[in-house]
């Protein structure tokens, strides 16, 4: 394979990926017929639904990495999490359809009047998104202008928005069909 793109997908210990090495199966969507459309997209890139027709991989070694060691249990010295390195060719001919998901979720969103995924939050409303376990959202992150102040509320969150942040974040592209075992080129271990 001349010149392929190069992705990676980590596996925790105690993931189905940990324990099935994908050099031998490839890697397969746990609901291949499952519907393909922007909601199923969504809910696979917020929370991480598994049962979709989706296979997530990053552009990222390192997001695959954090992914790795968040596993069931902490890698250490006797028991480590992996990384995957896989090869898709940039012709057709793999057999898997590979979408961005920020291009899935813009492409809905030509008119700036009637898009829905703009917040009305403070600048860095965003890192509740990022990283929510650090940054909690909380009422202080929406400002109103005076005089009123307004009513103590959240800033406006919406699941095109965080879609479009945690993919920007982990760097993410969705795989649709099933990766080859000639395409999965190495397994890294990650301590």
């Amino acid at each position: 394979m001349s010149n392929p793109a190069v992705f990676y997908r980590g596996a925790g210990i105690g993931t189905y990926w940990h324990g099935h090495d994908a050099r031998i199966s490839g890697f397969s969507p746990i609901l291949p017929g499952a519907a393909r459309n922007t909601a199923t997209l969504k809910s696979h890139v917020i929370h991480g639904t598994l049962r979709s027709p989706y296979i997530s991989l990053t552009k990222s070694f390192g997001v695959a990495a954090d992914y790795a060691r968040m596993g069931r249990a902490v890698p250490n010295a006797s028991m480590k999490a992996y990384v995957y390195v896989i090869h898709l060719p940039k012709s057709a001919g793999s057999g898997v359809h590979l979408l961005d998901p920020l291009v899935e979720i813009l492409s809905s969103h030509k008119d700036p009047l009637k898009s829905d995924y703009h917040h009305d939050g403070v600048q860095d409303f965003l890192l509740s998104i990022v990283k929510p376990s650090s940054f909690p959202i909380n009422p202080a992150h929406y400002l109103q202008p005076p005089p009123a102040g307004g009513t103590l509320r959240a800033p406006n969150l919406t699941d095109d928005l965080q879609t479009m942040v945690r993919a920007l974040r982990d760097s993410e592209i969705l795989a649709v069909g099933t990766i080859p075992a000639s395409c999965v080129v190495d397994r890294i271990e990650i301590p």
